[in-house]
């Protein structure tokens, strides 16, 4: 999902495909990794320093079939062990001994070509319908039920891109949304939330490839990410037909400064 937190390695692993990403995908995830300023490049670990690195970025570590690719920042180059680094594993160990923490990598899903003929081609669930301001009150209540952290990792709200909620009778009991990954992108990211009491019925994957849909008749290309040993989600992605390409990792988000005063 969005931001989710860092956890345990999974039990459950998945194989990454090699597929042919679509443009936006290369774009985004496969290309910039090959820029940079080049600090080491082995057979299956490349490490690279940019001078601009996306903001809260400052480290992007790219798992890949054909191995692992790294940006960080100036900065970042020049802390004890970096450059030394000939793994990932002795890279993460220089960032962990410079108190770096990382988020835990993602899984980046993707829908291969056919997989998205046939979801243009299907309608959306019947039960499955698009959210706008005047479902505030039953989407309140639904947020209301959900417990607190899913709440939190799924980080799906009503005002965003595109909402889509799917209904057991009057009751709504899962909801989704897709937003820009980036400023100008057209990456759609798909983040979804169902109540525990309503898991296991399909809605969540309804809910997904109604928002694939959109995204695509809309011109996106739709994303879907999770953590590793998030095992629901990565079983919800390959059921929509989504296929890893790689997973992704970055620094968690730095504590607002201004909040940590508040709290002393």
């Amino acid at each position: 999902m969005r931001w989710p937190t860092a956890g345990a390695r999974p039990e459950r692993t998945i194989v990454t495909i090699q597929i042919i990403p679509a443009p936006v995908v290369r774009q985004t995830w496969i290309d910039p990794f090959a820029g940079g300023t080049e600090i080491r490049a082995l057979h299956s670990f490349r490490l690279a320093h940019t001078e601009n690195p996306e903001e809260g970025f400052a480290v992007q570590i790219l798992g890949r079939p054909s191995g692992t690719s790294v940006l960080v920042s100036s900065e970042i180059a020049e802390l004890e062990g970096v450059r030394q680094s000939t793994s990932e594993a002795e890279l993460r160990a220089a960032l962990t001994a410079a108190g770096i923490e990382m988020n835990g990598a993602d899984h980046l899903f993707f829908l291969p070509d056919v997989r998205k003929q046939e979801v243009r081609a299907a309608d959306d669930a019947p039960h499955v319908r698009r959210l706008t301001a005047d479902d505030e009150g039953l989407f309140e209540a639904f947020v209301a039920s959900a417990p607190e952290a899913d709440v939190d990792e799924a980080w799906v709200e009503l005002d965003q891109w595109v909402v889509f909620g799917a209904f057991d009778g009057d009751l709504l009991v899962a909801a989704g949304s897709a937003l820009p990954f980036r400023e100008d992108s057209l990456l759609a990211d798909i983040g979804v939330l169902t109540l525990p009491s309503h898991r296991g019925q399909g809605h969540a994957r309804a809910i997904v490839l109604a928002l694939a849909r959109h995204a695509l008749a809309e011109g996106y290309e739709p994303q879907y990410r999770c953590q590793l040993e998030n095992t629901s989600s990565v079983i919800l992605a390959e059921r929509s037909g989504f296929l890893s390409i790689g997973t992704w990792d970055v620094p968690l988000p730095a504590e607002d400064d201004d909040e940590d005063e508040d709290e002393d």
